[in-house]
């Protein structure tokens, strides 16, 4: 059974039960398997192949889901594209996978009206709602008319074929295109129903993006594999978020540790009646121990993991030790391992920092079209993260620094060599590095420390305006230092801790 079939069977076991809950509407299993079909037809129609890419530029929806089953079925692979990334960075990614077809949200349609000229292999562009370019047909004309019996497939489509490229920066600045599996994506569901003992009774939010591996496959995914009922939220709004919970007595939900500071930030959060909520997942970086208490004063547990576009969700911490190992982000999954290191690839005893390695069946295959890349990250089946941690004596894991000074903003990674290179290119720039600093709504920012040109008299503000349209908002810097002098090792390579020392207590 591949990932698409996994509609089939719960629209065969349970077709009167509800799936998913959007904008008021909800499709039971059936009717979200025949649409799940429909566009399967749709797609062998315009000619789509095993192996064949479509990009989705789109906001949480259905639609979004429904592509990624539906491609699964067919052996297609889905691009997720993270709609807050600027058109340049959008561009480099199309022209890596290169898809022939490509579906957005209207929301979006001005961005992709930015780049369209420059992604010329798309052949076809569909807008998902009303509200699209001009002589872009709309999802629901495109698959109107096509049958929602199961299609037939002319080939095998396993657990081993790529139905995923998820793209994650570099740290040359140049984006990866993680390849998931179909293996990849069942053994992420089974970890979730094994630790959360989910079934289909159970009722999720969604509301992190669908772009991100959280959003989709620890939370989406695993939910419809277990038959639970999932209720969408377009774009996050936590005033909004806090409703759905009370109207759908919501059981669980995922998000980033941002989303539930500004969900306790909200205005109806005093009075919100979370008594349905089982637990919350929270990942991308630790809670801290206060927005915890702020949550289990409701009566709200909380469940942290880590995990990274490669691998899912390598760790958990469980509920109940969310306050005793606070910071932690808990022990590996049950089919998972995991290793911390030192330079030459030995163990590490317990309390000491190195590399963290992870190997089990929810790593990754490949970097798209980049064998040299997959190679430096999977070492005889462990995947080296490039994260700094260590085990305590009980074995729970802890997050220390960045091996590759990748930081995180808001949920979002970012790669200072990918800012540097744009700050770099900037007239009156002579050299720059970039760190992430602590920042109490967004977890982490970037400040630049610039070199200027002695003849230059740009400054700081006009620095940061000039990235804008060249690189997503959150990767842009909050704030720039000038210096004469960059700290750097013996062979050149800034000294990235020294600027750490020195400018790390914040923007």
């Amino acid at each position: 059974m591949n990932v698409g079939e996994w509609t089939t069977q719960w629209a065969y076991l349970h077709p009167n039960e509800p799936c998913i809950t959007e904008g008021g509407a909800t499709l039971s299993k059936l009717e979200f398997n025949q649409r799940v079909n429909r566009l399967c037809h749709a797609l062998q129609h315009a000619g789509l192949k095993k192996g064949d890419r479509l990009a989705a530029l789109m906001a949480n929806g259905h639609v979004l889901l429904e592509l990624f089953f539906a491609l699964s079925k067919l052996g297609g692979i889905l691009v997720p594209l993270n709609f807050r990334l600027s058109a340049t960075e959008l561009v480099g990614i199309l022209q890596d996978s290169e898809p022939d077809m490509l579906v957005y949200s209207p929301e979006f349609a001005s961005l992709l009206g930015a780049m369209r000229k420059k992604i010329t292999g798309v052949k076809q562009t569909i807008c998902e709602l009303a509200g699209g370019i001009d002589g872009d047909m709309e999802h629901e004309a495109w698959i109107a008319g096509h049958s929602d019996a199961e299609p037939v497939v002319p080939y095998e489509v396993g657990s081993d074929d790529p139905h995923l490229i998820i793209y994650t920066s570099g740290t040359t600045g140049k984006p990866k295109g993680a390849v998931i599996s179909h293996g990849n994506t069942l053994w992420n569901a089974i970890h979730y129903l094994g630790t959360y003992r989910c079934d289909k009774s159970h009722v999720t939010a969604c509301c992190a993006p669908f772009f991100h591996v959280g959003g989709l496959l620890c939370s989406a995914v695993p939910n419809l594999y277990v038959g639970a009922q999932l209720v969408i939220q377009r774009l996050f709004d936590p005033v909004g978020i806090l409703r759905l919970i009370e109207d759908h007595k919501v059981n669980s939900m995922l998000g980033i540790p941002v989303m539930y500071l500004f969900m306790s930030y909200a205005p109806n959060f005093p009075d919100a009646d979370l008594s349905s909520l089982d637990f919350c997942v929270a990942g991308g970086s630790p809670c801290s121990e206060a927005l915890i208490k702020t949550f289990q004063a409701k009566g709200v547990r909380f469940s942290q993991g880590y995990g990274m576009t490669e691998a899912a969700v390598v760790t958990t911490l469980r509920a109940e030790d969310c306050l005793a190992k606070a910071g932690s982000c808990g022990k590996p999954m049950f089919h998972m391992s995991v290793r911390v290191v030192d330079d030459h690839g030995e163990d590490l005893p317990w309390g000491e920092s190195g590399e963290i390695l992870a190997k089990g069946p929810v790593v990754f295959t490949e970097y798209w079209r980049n064998p040299e890349a997959t190679e430096a990250a999977i070492v005889d089946g462990w995947i080296h993260t490039g994260d700094m941690g260590y085990l305590d004596r009980d074995g729970y894991l802890y997050i220390k620094d960045r091996k590759k000074d990748m930081y995180i903003s808001g949920g979002e990674n970012v790669y200072p060599a990918e800012v540097e290179n744009v700050l770099t290119a900037l007239p009156g720039v002579v050299d720059a590095a970039v760190i992430g600093v602590p920042h109490k709504i967004w977890g982490e920012t970037g400040l630049a420390v610039v070199i200027r040109d002695a003849e230059a008299s740009i400054s700081g503000d006009q620095i940061l305006e000039a990235c804008k349209g060249k690189l997503a908002p959150y990767k842009i810097p909050k704030k720039v230092v000038f210096t004469d002098e960059l700290p750097r090792t013996p062979s050149g390579k800034v000294l990235k801790k020294a600027l750490r020392k020195e400018y790390g207590a914040g923007a």
